[in-house]
């Protein structure tokens, strides 16, 4: 009896014991740089590109960059960009484009005196569906993925927005009436995300719901970067959360962010 009681206490100092304060010392003159968020798709429709720079308040917003010239090229054709009047920091092709396969683009953004660049390959992606919607709570609904975490011949982020705004009859929050909801195949097994996945809080939708499913296509090292930056979000907290760190980049001369390039497919559904 004196063992079981024991057994819980000493595991508790084996989790905790190794906790220690740190202080972050962030030094400004290395933020002076820019975050480039850059996903270009094969889809026909005006690209966008957001700027902003870093910031070292960890409840610190944004601010985004304005007035810089920012081209996207491959081969002998170029990609301009201008920024939205609405939006600061915020840049859209002039034309609508989309990417082609098999292509490599590159990123140009000219700050000043500063040109940062950075280079993205387009490749191809696997049409699958794998999700399923089931009945939660009531007449509400709830989405399930089947995707698996990993595989290492179909690297793939899946988007779903669902949206009820447009339903008048609901038994959710009239505060609430949209979601989205994103899952990774990555090419790693980690012990946080697939042997033992943190719980999520289950997304609750009416039927009646407008879904849109997109799936995109990654190359291995833009699913280096998002698998970092979940390990820096999503999987801390764990007991096998890894170690704090940097985010990889691909961004030259000291930018920060990253510029890819994804083939989508979609698909849209009224849920029933």
């Amino acid at each position: 009896m004196k063992n079981s009681l024991l057994l819980p206490f000493v595991l508790s100092l084996l989790l905790y014991s190794c906790e220690e304060k740190t202080d972050w010392n962030l030094q400004p003159e290395n933020l002076n740089t820019i975050v480039v968020e850059a996903l270009i798709t094969n889809e026909y429709k005006k690209q966008i590109i957001k700027l902003s720079q870093p910031f070292s308040d960890l409840n610190g917003k944004a601010i985004p960059v304005s007035g810089v010239e920012v081209t996207i090229s491959e081969g002998y054709t170029t990609m301009n960009f201008i920024e939205s009047e609405i939006l600061p920091g915020t840049y859209l092709s002039i034309e609508p484009v989309g990417a082609s396969i098999d292509k490599v683009y590159i990123l140009e953004v000219q700050s000043g005196e500063k040109t940062y660049s950075a280079e993205a390959y387009l490749v191809p992606v696997i049409p699958s569906w794998p999700l399923q919607i089931v009945t939660a709570e009531d007449t509400l609904r709830k989405m399930e993925w089947i995707a698996p975490g990993y595989n290492p011949d179909d690297l793939a982020m899946y988007e779903v927005t669902i949206s009820w705004s447009h339903l008048t009859d609901t038994t959710i929050a009239d505060t609430i009436t949209e979601a989205r909801l994103l899952h990774y195949t990555l090419n790693t097994i980690d012990v946080s995300y697939i042997v033992f996945p943190q719980e999520k809080e289950a997304v609750l939708f009416p039927p009646g719901s407008i879904l849109i499913a997109r799936k995109y296509s990654l190359t291995e090292d833009f699913a280096a970067y998002l698998r970092a930056l979940l390990a820096e979000t999503e999987w801390q907290g764990s007991l096998f959360e890894d170690a704090r760190g940097n985010l990889p980049t691909n961004i030259s001369n000291g930018g920060l962010g990253y510029f890819s390039a994804c083939s989508v497919v979609g698909d849209t559904m009224v849920v029933e």
